[in-house]
């Protein structure tokens, strides 16, 4: 999947002060799993640098992947517009 992955996170992840850390999650339909998708999804991540890891969620096998730290992002209703333009209405969500 050209979107670096890291290994699948266990959930539950915390920050120094023991909070659990949010994360931005994205669903990827079976629709847009095409690479050329995958490949305009990395640049829209690395366009806004951040904090939050980003979460992919592939619908079709039901399962998430974490992405590596360069794809952490800083979440703007702008960035969420673009992913969803791109992945369908309702695709990204922090939590």
């Amino acid at each position: 999947r050209g979107v670096g992955a890291a290994s699948a996170a266990p959930g539950g992840a915390a920050d120094s002060r023991g909070r659990a850390q949010q994360r931005v999650y994205i669903k990827i339909d079976p629709l847009h799993e095409a690479p050329h998708t995958l490949e305009s999804l990395q640049s829209l991540l690395q366009a806004q640098p951040g904090l939050l890891p980003v979460v992919l969620f592939y619908e079709r096998e039901q399962r998430t992947v974490m992405l590596s730290e360069r794809y952490r992002v800083k979440p703007s209703p702008l960035l969420f517009q673009q992913i969803e333009k791109l992945l369908g209405e309702g695709t990204v969500k922090v939590k």
